[in-house]
């Protein structure tokens, strides 16, 4: 059984918020250089919008940035203790070094039409319930 089969959710999720962060602040400042800046006087609308844009991008690049190192911190604390790591470790080695026995195809003397324990029968009599009829077959 491998210990921590699902990553930690961190470095993904820390990435995903610093690339969306880079790209709302790179469209933010090119829609700024390309239109606004050169229209001259702005309304408070659009500096609103751009304000905003601009600042939710730096906002997204610091979670991720803080983000990253959480992950790391949450990876390490989910992990079991030494101890456990180690028994695992050898109770891994002794089943690896201890396969199961399987019979080899066509080995002779194994009959699988026969059940394992003959002694118990594989279908039940019928039972008669209190004050129905017995049928006769």
């Amino acid at each position: 059984m491998p210990i921590l089969s699902h990553p930690a959710f961190g470095p993904r999720t820390a990435l995903a918020y610093i690339t969306g962060g880079l790209i709302l602040d790179v469209w933010t400042a090119v829609y700024y250089y390309a239109y606004v800046r050169p229209a001259g006087p702005v309304s408070n609308t659009t500096w609103f919008w751009l304000t905003g844009l601009f600042l939710t991008g730096l906002v997204f690049i610091a979670l991720g940035s803080f983000l990253g190192p959480i992950g790391r911190a949450a990876r390490q604390s989910e992990l079991p203790p030494a101890e456990a790591i180690q028994a695992e470790a050898a109770i891994q080695q002794t089943a690896a070094a201890n396969p199961p026995a399987v019979a080899a195809p066509g080995v002779t003397g194994v009959n699988p039409a026969v059940p394992a324990n003959p002694a118990v029968p594989t279908h039940a009599a019928p039972v008669q319930q209190p004050g129905m009829p017995a049928v006769v077959r």
